[in-house]
């Protein structure tokens, strides 16, 4: 077989389902009694607002905050501290976080109990924090968990030799003119690289904006997003309300490309300003003391993951707890002895991440190998795919693909689904380490009468055991993420761990959603120390 059908072959297999999906799910939305039914719900101009909303807000919180860090922080040691603190960050699912922080910011949470003492509350206060209807819970989650997907990018990108290179001789260049490093940034460097983020941004944007695992935690309830309005509906028995669920997922679709060209508009506009401001500046700005408030951030940010993880673990052995104590009165285990019962759905977890990472990574490096690096950039839009369509969208029509193949409810069609989910996750973790490796040494080996394949088994696997680890475990973590894919193909025959744990959030078991989430933190968290170990063994062996 040549690489050119190899290539057409591989192009075939991953985006012919997914674009399959998207006019599976417009056909399932397009009726006119759907968009009737839509325009006539009260509920449908407030939930559209809240999802804008809370989507703008929070991609755009996200966006600054790692931009401020990247300008304060890169090159320092902090720079290269929190390069190593991204992996367990990006490891903690989205939904064991958004149960930790619900922990902590409920009325009868740890805050109000830290606080319980100096005010003088013997009861919870009052207020409205988780499900509160301005989705402020649920915008402080989505930053929380953004930033570091957008810093992993931005890493991703300086990890490139040319642009690591071009870097340095550009902040190089503008030193010499009198400028310091942070003025180099923001008048040279983000104009420039900004734009090589917009997929990521993109991705953030349509992730706010569709979802409905973390709004099932942490709200908003009522009224709820418009993403909740179009998942309670694909839901019912109704087919008039499925097919009001699906024109609403269409209609979110249609929000998301409005945003994203009022954003490109907006941004050309701001992008002429600020070369327009950045000419009258002053030469400098004073360097120390943001970089010791980026420090204080980044610390505070790896600090907020620890401490879900420890409220999670205290909640999950928690027996009687009342308010205002910072520890439980009585410890049990009851709720490990129910997650016990449930074992089966971690095996089915574990089992389900690891053939979908596998064949995902399968994919990804069949197409580097036989696809020139040119093509990359050609590629980019449909490898990206699941990234910046709704989910809510493209689950519907997976699940639509999935019922004409008669893969619904199978292990089959949730290994196939899972697997389409995780291909953009490895092919970003991998692709710059791969296209990095030195071609040359192939050239010497094909030199001396070695095949490829000998090349590949002896000399490039090996070098680059570590990056492939890191995908395959960046891999395994979004598949035991994965929520909507699961419940939709799965159609509630397969319990996993997410699935059973954001069952157990929405309804209130606390201890026993803290135990499943606890579990959903471990997986991927396991999968990363096996990364790491194994990257720390190649380079010993290579030594």
């Amino acid at each position: 077989m040549t690489r050119m059908a190899l290539r057409a072959i591989l192009a075939m297999a991953y985006a012919l389902p997914l674009l399959a999906a998207l006019l599976l799910a417009a056909s399932a939305g397009l009726g006119p009694e759907a968009w009737r039914a839509l325009a006539a719900d009260a509920q449908v101009p407030h939930a559209l607002a809240s999802s804008v909303w809370v989507a703008l807000a929070s991609s755009a919180l996200a966006l600054l905050i790692t931009l401020w860090l990247t300008t304060a922080l890169h090159g320092s040691a902090a720079w290269q501290r929190l390069a190593r603190g991204l992996g367990p960050m990006l490891a903690l699912p989205h939904a064991a976080f958004a149960i930790g922080i619900g922990l902590l910011v409920m009325p009868s949470g740890l805050v109000a109990r830290l606080l319980a003492p100096v005010v003088g509350w013997a009861s919870p206060p009052d207020w409205v924090t988780v499900n509160d209807p301005w989705g402020l819970s649920l915008i402080f989650v989505l930053v929380a968990k953004e930033v570091p997907f957008l810093l992993w990018n931005v890493f991703a990108l300086f990890a490139r030799p040319e642009v690591a290179i071009a870097l340095q001789r550009e902040i190089a260049v503008v030193r010499s003119l009198g400028y310091g490093a942070r003025a180099a940034w923001w008048r040279v460097l983000w104009p420039q690289w900004l734009p090589r983020l917009a997929l990521p941004l993109l991705a953030v944007l349509a992730y706010s904006l569709t979802v409905v695992d973390l709004a099932l935690i942490i709200g908003p309830a009522s009224p709820p997003t418009l993403a909740m309005l179009a998942w309670q509906w694909l839901l019912e028995a109704d087919p008039a309300r499925n097919a009001q669920g699906a024109a609403a997922t269409l209609l979110l679709a249609g929000v998301l490309a409005l945003l994203c060209g009022l954003l490109a508009v907006l941004g050309r506009g701001l992008g002429e300003w600020w070369r327009a401001q950045v000419r009258k500046g002053a030469r400098d700005v004073p360097r120390r003391a943001g970089h010791r408030l980026a420090v204080l951030a980044a610390q505070c940010l790896g600090g907020l993951y620890a401490l879900v993880l420890v409220l999670i673990a205290a909640m999950s052995v928690a027996g009687v707890w009342t308010f205002p104590s910072l520890l439980p009165q009585v410890w049990s285990d009851a709720a490990w002895r129910s997650v016990a019962t449930a074992i089966g759905s971690v095996g089915f977890t574990a089992g389900l991440a690891v053939a979908a990472s596998a064949s995902a990574l399968l994919l990804v490096v069949t197409w580097l190998e036989v696809a020139p690096e040119g093509w990359d950039r050609r590629a980019a839009p449909f490898v990206m795919l699941p990234l910046v369509v709704p989910g809510l969208l493209l689950a519907v029509g997976l699940y639509q693909a999935a019922l004409g193949l008669g893969l619904d409810g199978t292990r089959l069609g949730l290994w196939w689904v899972h697997t389409l989910v995780v291909v953009p996750y490895v092919w970003v973790a991998l692709a710059p380490a791969w296209r990095s490796f030195d071609v040359r040494l192939e050239w010497t080996a094909l030199a001396l009468g070695r095949s490829r394949f000998a090349f590949w088994w002896r000399v490039k696997w090996p070098l680059l055991l570590a990056p492939l680890a890191a995908a395959a475990a960046v891999g395994f973590a979004v598949s035991v993420a994965q929520y909507l894919p699961t419940q939709f193909i799965g159609a509630g025959r397969h319990a996993t761990v997410t699935t059973e744990a954001v069952t157990l959030a929405s309804g209130g078991q606390r201890t026993l959603a803290s135990a499943f989430a606890l579990l959903q933190a471990l997986l991927p968290l396991l999968g990363f120390g096996a990364a790491h170990a194994l990257a720390g063994w190649q380079r010993r062996r290579l030594r």
